[in-house]
């Protein structure tokens, strides 16, 4: 249980930790500052007046300019204005940059480090480099730190990573230059992915399989979608950037106590050989539960260990997952459906500050809907398959961005509607290509297969930031792209197997011809309860040497073997 909690914690923890620089480069609403002369008392002009005067308006959508001025002897101007014998600015007057500064509003929004360090006009590509470097050290540190996982263990690890991110990420608070800043983001972005894989790694490795899918989504479902909808609020209630992110990254510190609350993974112990400390732990839990080791228990645990430590050998690595043609196939298929995905789903999130009139609403909306389509996918995937339910969400999903493309930019609410649709339909297909590396590669290569097709996923996170970018031109280009790569997403996954009620392959051999025979459109749910019975019962092959010690003993006995004494020797 004290796992299962630590689990939930680190989940909302990882949704801090993911989209809490988003919060912290927020940009404001701005506009060039006036001069200073405008601001004598003697010409008495609001700041309403002073707005009107020195800044243009956009021809088509009567908004305010960001990064232009007109460029008059303004207070000339104002006295007219003042008089009353102007109206308004002449919009044939020449215009220039900034050249006073920014002005920015924070009625609604807080001081970020974007209007700290003036990240807007010429330098608003800044907030997108920072965000892209930061999954740069995703992709940098995950193999290595996955890889100490299984050389050191998951707690050391789950510790170091919490740590290390939880220091960068305090520093990066008390930063004056875009260097420092993105510096100790990059830090963070080394452990992100880390501390949140290897908890969730050793929750598996200790949970049957009757639980898994319980106690593997249920945090995701109700923990990471409770962070991803308080951290707007927490940001605007604090109202400052450094104060939220010395708040959300000092949550990792509790990661401390962890060692003293919580077991090491048993079997990762006991692939080290290290079987006491294997037995203590089960001990300790058996006792938690009213029950007792057997000698028997403990012998079998210290065999399993052996024979884990000489199997060592035997392991396969990702590389030997591009040996044969149809592993290869279906491992490129992987990598593929992981990166298509992660681009739009991190596209969908990041474009949440653009969606409607309030970014701390839309962005809470947004995070809402994983909740009832994280439920709905836990539904679907034992319903309807793995491979309909990834299919489909994915292109619907890109229809929905589609049709905003089509959308005049003034419609907000219904840009907002297709757009928490499409958001919701990315994390339905998102959820099961989570799922769909683990059944499809084999038990011999699933750790390291699954670990480079997670961290390919980073390469994405690198680029989505300067999709969301492309909104500066025009809001039909970032849902172009999101739009166009869900339905090619869509599309490719229809080249994967269906392994819903299938047998997952242990070895590279069964990784090989397991799930052959299926057709693109094949549906595991179409089939007839004698069906089903059939493929059940395909898991008992009988081989001929099999038969010919059955037929043996049948001659020397006089007596046919009955069938659970044939399934039992097979087995």
């Amino acid at each position: 249980m004290m796992l299962f909690m630590i689990n939930c914690y680190i989940n909302m923890i990882y949704a801090f930790v993911y989209l809490g620089q988003l919060f912290m480069t927020l940009t404001p609403p701005h506009w060039c500052a006036a001069p200073n002369e405008l601001f004598d008392s003697d010409l008495n002009l609001t700041l309403e007046q002073i707005k009107e005067l020195t800044v243009p308006k956009d021809e088509t959508t009567g908004k305010f300019a960001k990064c232009k001025m007109y460029q008059v002897n303004f207070t000339q101007r104002a006295e007219y204005v003042v008089g009353g014998n102007l109206s308004g600015p002449d919009p044939t007057w020449p215009t220039t940059t900034c050249i006073n500064g920014w002005t920015y509003d924070f009625s609604l929004y807080y001081p970020t480090i974007t209007s700290q360090l003036n990240w807007v006009c010429e330098e608003d590509w800044k907030p997108s480099l920072s965000q892209s470097l930061f999954f740069v050290g995703a992709f940098m540190a995950s193999p290595v730190l996955g890889w100490a996982s299984d050389r050191w263990g998951r707690l050391p690890i789950i510790v170091a990573t919490n740590v290390m991110g939880g220091a960068a990420g305090v520093a990066s608070a008390f930063t004056n230059s875009f260097v420092a800043f993105t510096s100790f983001r990059f830090l963070v972005g080394m452990t992100f992915d880390t501390h949140y894989t290897v908890v969730y790694i050793l929750l598996l490795e200790y949970v049957s399989s009757e639980y898994r899918t319980i106690m593997a989504n249920v945090p995701i479902m109700i923990f990471l979608t409770a962070g991803l909808c308080a951290m707007p609020w927490l940001a605007l209630y604090l109202h400052d950037w450094s104060t939220f992110a010395i708040v959300i990254h000092a949550l990792q510190f509790i990661s401390v106590s962890f060692p003293w609350v919580v077991p090491e993974s048993a079997r990762w112990l006991l692939s080290k050989s290290r079987t006491k400390e294997t037995v203590d732990i089960i001990t300790r839990a058996a006792h938690m539960n009213k029950k007792s080791l057997t000698p028997e228990v403990i012998r079998e645990l210290e065999e399993f260990g052996n024979k884990q430590k000489n199997a060592k050998n035997t392991q396969a690595s990702a590389l030997d997952l591009l040996k044969t043609p149809v592993l290869r196939f279906r491992f490129l298929v992987l990598c593929v459906m992981w990166l298509l995905m992660i681009l739009a789903y991190d596209g969908h999130v990041r474009y949440s500050e653009h969606i409607g009139s309030n970014v701390f609403v839309s962005f809470t909306l947004a995070g809402i809907v994983e909740l009832p389509a994280d439920f709905l996918t836990m539904v679907l995937v034992e319903k309807v398959g793995r491979r309909h339910t990834t299919s489909i969400t994915l292109v619907l999903s890109g229809v929905a961005c589609l049709v905003i493309v089509a959308i005049p930019e003034t419609y907000t609410t219904s840009i907002m509607v297709l757009a928490v649709t499409g958001r919701f339909l990315i994390t339905m297909s998102i959820n099961v290509g989570q799922q769909y590396p683990v059944e499809v590669l084999p038990t011999v290569a699933r750790g390291s297969g699954a670990g480079l097709i997670h961290t390919l996923g980073n390469l994405t996170g690198f680029i989505s930031p300067y999709v969301v970018y492309l909104s500066k031109i025009g809001h039909y280009l970032p849902y172009t792209i999101l739009g166009l790569v869900s339905i090619l997403g869509g599309s490719i996954c229809v080249l994967l197997p269906e392994t819903l009620n299938q047998i997952l392959p242990d070895t590279l051999e069964d990784g090989e011809t397991f799930f052959t025979g299926q057709g693109y459109c094949y549906n595991p749910c179409a089939g007839s309860r004698n069906e089903d019975g059939d493929r059940e019962m395909e898991q008992y092959t009988y081989s001929n040497s099999t038969f010919q010690d059955l037929n043996s003993d049948a001659e020397n006995t006089g007596r046919i073997p009955q069938e659970d004494e044939v399934r039992e020797r097979v087995a």
